[in-house]
């Protein structure tokens, strides 16, 4: 348009304020308000709901002359129709007239399939990276800090482009752009329980520990503590009104197989809670789900991972009462040798091996675990190339009856996903356009046609031009070089 000035760009949104979270199925109206300062030609303008994940390597080998490693993955893009109605005639925008130009989006319940375009090790990480991930990293549109690192963010925007067709090459010259950023939480259902297998060392689910009576004393006896997967931490609707946290329970079980039977269990001290948050980032797309000990084994430059830990409790659990097995007579051990029952601990995940007519104790802590709202929190997700995690650290203190032993402590990793509600809505109403050119369009599709046999001359002749595409690029990008980025600058 202007040589000398630009022209002015407004984005507004209908019903929007700072900080409003956007869901699936979540309608996203509003306008375009476009001013040229100057009467100027234009050809086409383009408004699109896009998302697309940002990460960064740093390169710490001295071998290498590049600083970082960037990478970009534009998973969703939705272009708004302009019909040609709504253009002026002809396209030359009039100076100081304001043109507005509607647009109405709806966020989808999943991606595209070629929005995951590398290979996958299994169809349930192709599944997952085709789900919408939530916004990170982005604290202009959160206001609160969602534990994100530099190195991942997620973003959502409403983006305008006014474009002119540049005569000498044809190719499109944009002359004004601007974009408006949403945050997008959109709903995630709980998922089942993680099967943890030998050597999976990101999480504790069972530890235990063996206890001294004091310093030059014998064996107390052992303590074996154990928690089963919690429940999913689910976040309330954005349009919801009630303000309770998202929250769920932990149990943590104990048992204390004494080294003699005179000797009691120990006196516990305090249970402290944390959640860690773990951020998962990469330079190339992920074909399984990240864990700290895959990328330890295999040393991947191109991978890092961020970590952080909020407090959640601390509470002192000494007067937890402790239940007390006695061993079973002869007689009953006898007669139930083919039996299958057994007592509160009978997983072996939990329970320790004993002989016949030992006594020993158990005991049960409930553990409430409660988001606190200071924080922004994101739903568990995988992508291709960012990954979010949760995992509940339990750390209880063990005191022992004798002088001159420290106390000791057990610390669980319990791995935990927090999902989201969502708004409980269908997908959005179309507007009254949209539903007369989907009846037009039906109505098309369903007239009754004559077919007939073509022509000769027209059999054998056809040609399929190919035609680009505006869907998210596969991941053959990740093959070119980097873009050297200088140290200090991102």
């Amino acid at each position: 348009m202007a040589q000398h000035s630009q022209p002015d760009l407004e984005i507004v949104l209908e019903n929007h304020i700072d900080g409003k979270v956007y869901t699936t199925f979540d309608a996203i109206s509003g306008h375009v308000n476009i001013t040229a300062p100057h009467n100027a030609r234009f050809d086409e303008i383009k408004i699109t709901l896009e998302g697309a994940t940002k990460t960064y390597i740093e390169n710490l080998s001295p071998a290498s002359t590049r600083s970082r490693t960037t990478a970009t993955h534009n998973f969703l893009k939705l272009v708004m129709p302009i019909r040609d109605t709504d253009y002026p005639q002809p396209r030359i925008a009039e100076a100081g007239r304001t043109y507005t130009f509607p647009f109405n989006f709806v966020i989808p319940d999943q991606l595209l399939p070629r929005a995951c375009g590398h290979e996958c090790l299994s169809d349930h990480v192709h599944d997952a990276h085709l789900q919408l991930p939530p916004s990170m990293g982005e604290r202009d549109v959160s206001l609160l800090d969602d534990l994100a690192p530099d190195m991942g963010k997620v973003q959502y925007s409403i983006k305008v482009k006014v474009l002119k067709t540049r005569e000498r090459d044809g190719n499109d010259v944009v002359l004004v752009e601007g974009q408006k950023k949403l945050r997008v939480v959109p709903a995630v259902a709980e998922a089942p329980p993680l099967s943890l297998g030998d050597g999976y060392d990101d999480y504790t689910i069972s530890k235990t520990k063996s206890l001294k009576k004091g310093m030059f004393s014998g064996k107390l006896g052992r303590i074996t503590v154990s928690a089963a997967q919690t429940g999913a931490l689910i976040l309330p609707s954005p349009s919801s009104s009630a303000t309770s946290p998202a929250t769920t329970m932990a149990t943590l079980k104990l048992r204390f197989d004494p080294h003699e039977a005179t000797s009691g269990p120990p006196r516990l001290g305090g249970l402290t809670t944390k959640i860690k948050t773990s951020t998962f980032f990469a330079a190339r797309p992920a074909q399984t789900f990240p864990c700290r000990r895959m990328m330890a084994a295999q040393f991947e430059t191109s991978r890092g991972v961020y970590e952080t830990s909020i407090p959640l409790s601390s509470r002192c659990v000494e007067a937890v009462s402790w239940k007390k097995h006695e061993p079973k007579p002869l007689a009953e051990r006898r007669n139930s040798d083919s039996s299958t029952s057994s007592s509160d601990f009978s997983d072996s995940a939990l329970a320790p091996e004993t002989k016949d007519g030992t006594v020993y104790y158990t005991a049960s802590v409930l553990v409430p675990i409660t988001l606190p709202s200071s924080k922004a929190w994101v739903p568990t997700f995988h992508s291709c190339i960012i990954s979010r995690v949760y995992t509940i650290d339990l750390s209880l203190t063990i005191h022992t009856p004798g002088t001159g032993v420290p106390a000791s402590s057990a610390t669980l990793h319990l791995p935990v996903q927090i999902a989201a509600m969502g708004n409980h809505t269908e997908r959005a109403p179309m507007t009254a356009a949209e539903a007369a050119a989907e009846l037009a369009d039906a109505n098309e599709f369903l007239r009754p046609r004559v077919l007939s046999i073509p022509n000769e001359e027209h059999i054998g002749n056809s040609v399929l031009a190919a035609t680009p595409s505006d869907l998210p690029p596969s991941y053959e990008a990740f093959s070119q070089p980097r873009v050297v980025v200088e140290p200090g600058r991102s």
